[in-house]
């Protein structure tokens, strides 16, 4: 695990980084040098995970975020911006399901008001943080972003009768990460000229509250699509959707 430059230390921005793959990454990403800024709704939350990281020597820094406040945005870009000046890092995580199980709510069923409140942290949230924070990564020189996604938003899988999805139809969540995925090919397309990467990853099926204990891997298993998307170094790829370096179908 490499920074791009040795003269400063590496900021990046994790959103949803109270608990889960959020919490995780934004751990394993201070262990690897940066100087991580922890996207939350509320401070206390991760008053443990700062303790513990300054005990160990690493940077930790709580922002109040909330994705669907662009009041709570715009400080955070301010913070970012007067206190270091550029972003090297943004990890959009933070993300939400509520269609009730993964054999729940479907095109036919799903009520209005769910898939709008999906949408508004899924995408419309992911887009107003990354906007906000684009200037940023600009003036980084070279940047990644990684947008926390899953193969639930695969068109490709899902079309085919014969793939593992054929029996998960959750709408909302699934339609949230396909659009998710459209921004990332799109933001992706944006970044080639000013040395921006931005990929999706698929962490997998992963114990966390949205995951659920039937889940097959451990918060570490799954974090680690996320954090080597995260650690790329310039030039290397963009404008992909993976888990574990191979690429998935969209």
């Amino acid at each position: 695990m490499s920074n791009f430059s040795e003269t400063h230390q590496k900021i990046a921005l994790v959103t949803g980084a109270s608990r889960g793959l959020g919490r995780a990454a934004a751990a394993r990403l201070a262990k690897a040098g940066y100087e991580v800024l922890l996207g939350v709704r509320n401070e206390t939350d991760v008053a443990d995970f700062v303790a513990e990281a300054a005990a160990a020597g690493e940077k930790v820094r709580p922002l109040i975020l909330d994705v669907t406040d662009p009041a709570t945005i715009t400080r955070v870009a301010q913070v970012i911006e007067s206190n270091y000046g550029s972003l090297d890092l943004l990890v959009n995580n933070a993300g939400i399901m509520l269609d009730g199980s993964w054999q729940g709510n479907t095109a036919t069923t799903i009520d209005p008001d769910s898939l709008r409140r999906t949408f508004e942290v899924n995408v419309f949230g992911v887009v107003a943080v990354t906007q906000a924070m684009w200037p940023l990564l600009v003036k980084a020189g070279h940047a990644n972003i990684v947008n926390v996604s899953s193969q639930m938003g695969s068109n490709t899988l899902h079309a085919d009768p014969q793939s593992i999805l054929a029996d998960l139809k959750p709408f909302a969540y699934d339609a949230s990460k396909a659009a998710l995925n459209a921004f990332t090919t799109h933001l992706a397309d944006a970044g080639r000229a000013v040395g921006i990467q931005v990929n999706s990853a698929h962490p997998g099926w992963v114990k966390t509250e949205l995951g659920t204990e039937d889940a097959f891997l451990s918060i570490e298993d799954g974090v680690k699509t996320i954090v080597d998307l995260a650690l790329l170094p310039p030039n290397s790829r963009t404008g992909r959707f993976e888990h574990r370096s191979e690429a998935l179908p969209w």
